[in-house]
């Protein structure tokens, strides 16, 4: 596969030309839609499978995958002009297969529950994980309610692990340092929070948690990774996964709410896996 990046004069017959594929395979695999019109800078990618099929009328995804020894996530993950769904139709070219894959990774993808459906369908055949955001607690360690029922069982469907994000949101749908420093401090809500964690877990179909805590007190960074040790012990033996998402941070002295309590190296330890936000 190559990134072509648009030149001025470029043309979408040019670059097909250019790189010995079709204008329509082109078309098809950018989801280009006329006039066509391109802008210097922009990228188009041209795929350059070792393997395609042509989709011949009666046939389905499930069937082209069991024909041709693949699956339909993979002509999903190889077809991104699908969208995740099962519309094909008669006489549209569908990459079967590219070549050796150089490594692999994990892909983790953040959703509100109210995320639209299409964008899921989209994007979910290329992500390890889909962190539902956001499930709060109260001073009790009781979690807040919360479904996300669809959002879990369609990244099952889709062979993708869905994690509860648990962050320090309270009633009123803010962030609380107090809110995480009054739980470091409190065994018994600590200890409920935990419990309650792994219950809803187990009842919503989740594969594990990321722990997303923010706006901690500096003094409260051990009590914060010994939380998420304490989590990663109870959950990790019935096969959950653990995760820390951890704010951005230029060196280990940075200044500020969100960073000063993010011991890296503690946190490190302490999860399973841990995520850099770099977003911030």
């Amino acid at each position: 596969m190559e990134i072509h990046v648009v030149q001025p004069g470029d043309s979408l017959y040019r670059i097909a030309q250019r790189y010995g594929t079709s204008l329509a395979f082109l078309i098809q695999q950018n989801e280009l839609h006329e006039p066509y019109r391109l802008t210097p800078g922009q990228t188009i990618v041209v795929p350059q499978p070792t393997q395609t099929y042509t989709v011949r009328r009666g046939d389905t995804l499930g069937d082209i995958a069991a024909r041709n020894g693949t699956t339909v996530l993979a002509l999903w993950q190889n077809n991104p002009q699908l969208g995740g769904t099962d519309r094909i139709y008669p006489g549209q070219s569908l990459v079967l297969s590219y070549g050796p894959k150089l490594g692999t990774f994990a892909v983790n993808g953040y959703a509100y529950p109210n995320i639209d459906l299409r964008v899921l369908c989209k994007t979910l055949p290329y992500l390890t994980y889909l962190s539902v955001f956001s499930y709060g607690f109260d001073r009790m360690g009781r979690i807040l309610p919360k479904n996300a029922d669809l959002l879990t069982r369609m990244a099952r469907q889709y062979g993708v692990r869905p994690l509860l994000v648990l962050t320090t949101l309270g009633e009123d749908g803010q962030f609380s340092g107090e809110r995480a420093h009054q739980l470091f401090q409190d065994t018994a809500a600590r200890g409920a929070l935990i419990e309650n964690l792994a219950q809803t877990i187990a009842s919503q179909g989740f594969a594990g948690v990321d722990i997303d805590f923010e706006y901690i007190p500096p003094e409260d960074a051990a009590a914060y990774a010994a939380f998420v040790r304490d989590v990663r012990a109870r959950l990790e033996p019935s096969g959950y996964t653990v995760l820390v998402a951890l704010a951005p941070k230029t060196s280990a002295g940075q200044r500020g709410l969100l960073y000063e309590a993010h011991d890296y190296r503690a946190l490190g330890e302490a999860a399973a896996y841990v995520l850099l936000m770099t977003y911030e």
